[in-house]
C-alpha cells in the first residue's frame, strides 16, 4: 500500500515537473520574441 502511494506521488511530482518545464520554455520564447521585436 505504502509503495504504491509512494510511486504514484512521484509519477505526480514528475508530471508537475515536466508541465513546469513546458510552461517556463514557452515563457522564455514568448519574451524573447517580444524582446526581438521590440528592439528592432
Amino acid at each position: 500500500m505504502n509503495e504504491v502511494g509512494h510511486g504514484q506521488r512521484v509519477r505526480l511530482w514528475i508530471s508537475w515537473l515536466v508541465v513546469s518545464v513546458l510552461l517556463g520554455y514557452g515563457v522564455v520564447q514568448t519574451v524573447i520574441t517580444a524582446a526581438k521585436l521590440f528592439t528592432s
